[in-house]
């Protein structure tokens, strides 16, 4: 398990909380706000997430939630977020009726 530690201040923590940690792509972060846009979220990691991903944030037993550059995401101790491509490419389907074997 890799783990690292970042240090942000957008946002002020409430008393008695002096950390929150979250994953992106299974990678530990430990962040110093209670709050983050995408855009920030995208920086902590190393090197930064490129524009052809999309950053979603995990919601169990649910949708995942597509995180936009300037959505601003309430941070939670736990809070899990994963990359994918941007543009996935469909696949061509050849169907085999058997007419020509």
């Amino acid at each position: 398990m890799t783990s690292n530690s970042h240090d942000n201040q957008p946002g002020p923590r409430p008393p008695g909380h002096e950390q929150t940690n979250i994953q992106i792509d299974r990678v530990h972060y430990r962040v110093h706000t209670d709050t983050m846009t995408g855009e920030q979220l995208r920086q902590l990691v190393t090197p930064p997430i490129p524009m052809d991903r999309d950053l979603f944030r995990v919601v169990p037993a649910g949708d995942d939630v597509k995180i936009e550059l300037t959505d601003v995401v309430a941070l939670r101790d736990g809070m899990r977020f994963f990359t994918a491509p941007a543009r996935i490419n469909p696949g061509r389907w050849r169907i085999h009726d058997g007419a020509h074997d």
